[in-house]
């Protein structure tokens, strides 16, 4: 008697071709994705080196966009304090002439220059108020009102807080200048000036006194003084440039590395996976002709 038994065969080949089917699904993922797999828990013990990984790169993305507008800021800051710079030297070169008519003149367009540089706004905000850039950090708007005032300090209202920007977890950079800190000694010289061709030994004249004379040589070397003082502070502001650019580098690297890190571990190879998406379709089509040919296995075939 021979017994003839499929439903053994049927069952191996039915899990055969339901694994062939998981395999071409997956391949299929991989290819339309890209990635290895869905979620983390498809990468297993690597899940946490690319949450962690993730984190690293987002918070290298907000430091290097706060890189980016402070890098703005800067070049900004540095046009105004050129413009500063150039208005000083204008103060210094009017100094020079014997002319006293003509030097007030030349003074006053100084002194207006500097004002502007000092009121310089970036994106709507004071660049010299320090953190209260809402408020203008001076508020005169000419000679006679800086005379009038009781003390040169009263002239500036910006607080005393520096703008600064954090670039990494362990560096932050002062990116703003306090026009208090910048301009109270050349202030103090226009003040000084003011005073004096408002007082007894004014106004200046053409010729100028003996005593205007005088006057002028000695608050020259004060203006000098004043105006090396602002050229550090140009350098300086380069120097936070140089900082800026340099993070900014330092984050893009490492957003680099980052990046290819986290792409090692989730991204697949195309050419591979485009391999086994092929042999995933063929060992399906191997399944299912034979799982079809075993359902199709009936004892009438063999007793005809």
């Amino acid at each position: 008697m021979t017994r003839i038994s499929t439903f053994g065969a049927s069952q191996s080949a039915l899990l055969d071709l339901m694994r062939a089917q998981q395999s071409l699904f997956q391949a299929q993922q991989e290819l339309s994705t890209g990635k290895k797999a869905t979620d983390l828990k498809g990468v297993g013990y690597q899940a946490e080196t690319i949450a962690a990984s993730r984190g690293a790169l987002s918070r290298s993305v907000a430091y290097e966009e706060a890189a980016v507008r402070s890098a703005t800021r800067l070049e900004a800051q540095n046009v105004a304090l050129e413009r500063l710079s150039d208005s000083v030297g204008e103060l210094r070169s009017a100094m020079t002439s014997k002319d006293g008519t003509f030097m007030m003149q030349e003074i006053s367009d100084a002194f207006y220059g500097a004002i502007n540089a000092l009121n310089s706004q970036h994106l709507g905000a004071y660049m010299f108020g320090g953190t209260r850039d809402d408020t203008i950090p001076m508020t005169i708007s000419s000679l006679s009102e800086l005379a009038a005032l009781p003390d040169v300090a009263d002239a500036f209202q910006n607080n005393s807080l520096a703008p600064t920007v954090q670039v990494d977890e362990n560096t932050t950079v002062t990116v703003g200048r306090l026009a208090s800190d910048i301009a109270t000694d050349i202030m103090a010289s226009f003040k000084r000036i003011a005073e004096f061709e408002a007082g007894p030994n004014g106004p200046f004249v053409d010729p100028m006194t003996d005593a205007q004379q005088a006057f002028v040589v000695g608050e020259l070397q004060n203006i000098v003084a004043a105006q090396d003082g602002i050229i550090a502070v140009v350098g300086m502001n380069g120097v936070a440039q140089s900082q800026i650019e340099s993070s900014l580098q330092a984050q893009r690297d490492q957003q680099d590395f980052l990046t290819g890190m986290i792409s090692d571990i989730e991204d697949v190879d195309m050419a591979e996976a485009a391999t086994r998406f092929q042999s995933a379709q063929n060992a399906l089509d191997v399944s299912a002709k034979t799982f079809a040919s075993l359902t199709q296995v009936s004892l009438l075939n063999f007793l005809r």
